[in-house]
């Protein structure tokens, strides 16, 4: 793992490359490393080590990036000249922003070392619990068990370990993930469970594999109900992918100024339940996410929904200057057309189980996850997606038997003004997120599995 005082002396050189001009430096990268199982053996066993460095030049109203993953003297010269080169390339940007100065950022310990130095033969033997499981019950369990020490995310897209420039800035957060998922499967049926957190001493796999394996033994021979509005319990996987979609679609700064979500127009204003609070924080327990963003600008908590009303999108430095404010720390790397984003959800919720979300259903649906969820409609956020990995009927508060998935055609909003009670909040699909008990959910169309 690259240690503070490496990443500075990096960014520094790039600094001093770039001979007296404007100059921004971010590096990024560290430790990815995949134990991956199906049909009830391991398949693959990678370590991943890789970092990139990226520089951009600010001329005036002209900026340009170049990114590469050569740290000799010779490759980060070459790399500012690059950028150098993009930047004479590149047409003006009116309100582009000169490089901030120093800033000051909160503490969040996020890095675990007995995480970060977690060895294969560990991640097999929680691979090895989950696997005898599934066999034992006649089922093929797969899956994954992924320690990541540094900012090598999701698709191996690289984060911002650090971030200097010309002006002074200097910012460096290094933080570990533990992440299990499997799947139980069974011909048609499937069961699924999940971990995730920045410490892997919270990996069971054996405990992970006994919910999967129960899902994938009651989904058998799932029963076709009709399509219509339900009462249902989304477990935490489920919710979190919604939520995550809404976000991407909804509460940058950007969208809302461009008249594009459904905050535009509605802040101050009810929007959903009275139960709903959507922050974004990095410094929540379950998140340890970065202090600061790709602009080097610390990360401001933001709440988004207020018990149902309307407070504020997240900025960037671009977005905050068009209404006179500070930015919350939200920003992607410049130069973007996205615009700010919300990387740290929470939805804060209840203090119970799903199961006491269940009992509080008469006749209903248990849904533990969702895919493919598409965009219908992003100013109401309206939502298409499938149900997968377990879906249940509730009958008199309990799960009876399993029921054919659905196509669901849904706007999150709406969702969210019809949540009933909530369970605790965990973190899951990078989400703090509760179980929500929703009424009215729109299930648009049945499968034949």
């Amino acid at each position: 793992m690259m240690r503070r005082e490496e990443a500075k002396a990096i960014l520094d050189r790039a600094i001093d490359a770039a001979k007296g001009r404007e100059v921004e430096a971010m590096i990024g990268g560290g430790t990815d490393s995949l134990t991956r199982f199906a049909n009830n053996e391991i398949t693959q066993n990678v370590t991943e080590r890789r970092y990139l460095l990226s520089v951009r030049i600010v001329d005036g109203k002209r900026t340009g990036r170049a990114t590469g993953n050569d740290l000799s003297d010779r490759g980060i010269a070459r790399l500012v000249e690059r950028a150098a080169e993009a930047t004479r390339l590149q047409p003006e940007i009116q309100d582009l922003l000169p490089l901030p100065g120093p800033q000051t950022y909160g503490d969040v310990d996020g890095f675990d070392g007995g995480t970060a130095g977690l060895g294969a033969d560990v991640r097999a033997r929680e691979v090895g619990k989950a696997v005898e499981r599934c066999r034992e019950a006649g089922l093929e369990g797969a899956g994954i068990y992924e320690i990541r020490a540094g900012t090598i995310g999701d698709y191996g897209e690289i984060g911002p370990l650090a971030i200097a420039n010309s002006r002074g800035l200097f910012a460096y957060h290094a933080g570990t993930s533990a992440e299990f998922l499997i799947s139980a499967l069974d011909g048609m049926a499937s069961g699924w469970a999940g971990f995730e957190s920045h410490r892997a001493d919270g990996v069971d796999g054996d405990a992970l594999s006994r919910r999967a394996v129960e899902k994938a033994l009651h989904s058998r021979e799932p029963r076709a109900w009709d399509p219509g509005r339900y009462t249902v319990v989304l477990e935490p996987a489920a919710a979190a992918d919604l939520l995550q979609d809404m976000s991407w679609i909804s509460f940058g700064a950007l969208l809302v100024q461009e008249g594009r979500s459904f905050l535009a127009g509605k802040l101050g204003q009810k929007v959903m339940g009275g139960n709903i609070t959507i922050r974004d924080d990095p410094f929540h327990p379950l998140h340890r996410g970065s202090p600061f963003d790709s602009e080097g600008m610390p990360v401001i908590p933001t709440t988004i929904i207020e018990r149902g009303v309307a407070r504020s999108a997240v900025y960037d430095r671009q977005t905050a200057a068009k209404e006179g404010r500070e930015s919350t720390g939200h920003g992607l790397p410049v130069p973007n057309t996205y615009g700010p984003l919300a990387r740290h959800l929470v939805l804060e919720g209840g203090t119970g189980s799903v199961d006491d979300l269940i009992r509080g259903v008469d006749r209903g649906l248990l849904v533990t996850r969702v895919w493919y969820t598409n965009v219908v409609d992003p100013k109401s956020v309206t939502l298409t997606g499938m149900t997968r990995d377990g879906l249940f009927a509730i009958e008199k508060g309990k799960v009876t038997h399993g029921v054919r998935n659905f196509r669901f055609n849904q706007s999150v909003v709406q969702m969210l003004n019809h949540v009933e009670a909530m369970s605790t909040p965990v973190c899951t699909g990078g989400v703090v997120c509760p179980g929500l008990l929703v009424r009215d959910f729109v299930m648009s169309s049945g499968t034949e599995f």
